[in-house]
């Protein structure tokens, strides 16, 4: 059975974030001992801002830097560019990663206060096989930590991609959708295939129509720009729409075509 991680009630704070990211990044073998001493930060801080970066696939499983966290770090290890936060929100959608986001960004519909979203998704954790009842309120502490960090400047507020109006979440327009993130994120759901049809990238989990929360024209326009720059191609036939994927790199080649042209 999953577990869910409230992160100690430590809200994301992006520059807390980057400065553990950078001495872990530079001192791998580091002890608990020499991370409280150069960070400043205490022992239960320490450990939950490790578990948001591995969530946001900087770190891996044994809490070293990853693939992903060499890029990020070599091209915006301050985490200052949007694009940068697109991808550490992405990863932190992951269903392992943080259950909640992934219902609300994928399962969720329509507007919805608080205490409903926590209700619903009890209902949906129950149905995948999600603990949700622990001594303390570890789901509420997940709730509340997801849902502030898309309204607040020092995490993804800047992103869009929830709003609150009348005491109810919904999706936003999302905010600096640069094509080689949409290219990342499509190739990333790639699974073997060759193909996808337009349908299936509207719905698919994870995938960049959900994601952004792309309607059919905004989606199109996106697959059209896509294919303007050499990453898909656009197939149509009678009434079928289907995508290509004709990209044959890194996944992580595209994060630095973006990096290195803006």
């Amino acid at each position: 059975m999953q577990t869910i991680n409230p992160y100690g009630g430590f809200k994301i704070d992006k520059n807390e974030l980057y400065k553990l990211f950078f001495l872990i990044y530079n001192n791998p073998t580091f002890k608990k001992k020499d991370l409280l001493l150069e960070s400043g930060f205490g022992d239960n801080k320490i450990e939950n801002l490790k578990y948001y970066l591995k969530h946001f696939n900087l770190l891996d499983k044994n809490y070293l830097p990853t693939e992903l966290a060499k890029v990020v770090y070599r091209y915006d290890k301050y985490f200052e560019d949007e694009f940068t936060l697109w991808l550490l929100a992405y990863h932190w959608s992951n269903k392992i990663s943080n259950p909640f986001l992934y219902y609300q960004l994928y399962e969720s519909s329509d507007s919805k206060t608080k205490d409903e979203l926590k209700k619903d998704f009890s209902s949906w954790a129950i149905m995948n096989d999600i603990k949700i009842d622990y001594k303390k309120d570890f789901l509420g502490g997940l709730v509340s930590i997801t849902l502030n960090s898309f309204s607040e400047s020092d995490a993804f507020k800047i992103l869009n991609i929830f709003k609150l109006q009348n005491e109810k979440y919904s999706r936003d327009i999302a905010y600096k959708m640069n094509s080689h993130l949409l290219a990342y994120v499509l190739y990333d759901n790639r699974q073997g295939r060759t193909t996808i049809s337009f349908e299936e990238l509207l719905k698919e989990p994870n995938n960049i129509g959900k994601f952004f929360n792309l309607d059919k024209d905004m989606l199109l326009q996106q697959i059209y720009a896509l294919r303007d720059i050499g990453l898909v191609e656009y197939v149509q036939t009678a009434n079928l729409q289907h995508i290509v994927y004709i990209y044959q790199d890194s996944n992580l080649k595209l994060i630095e075509r973006y990096y290195d042209q803006y």
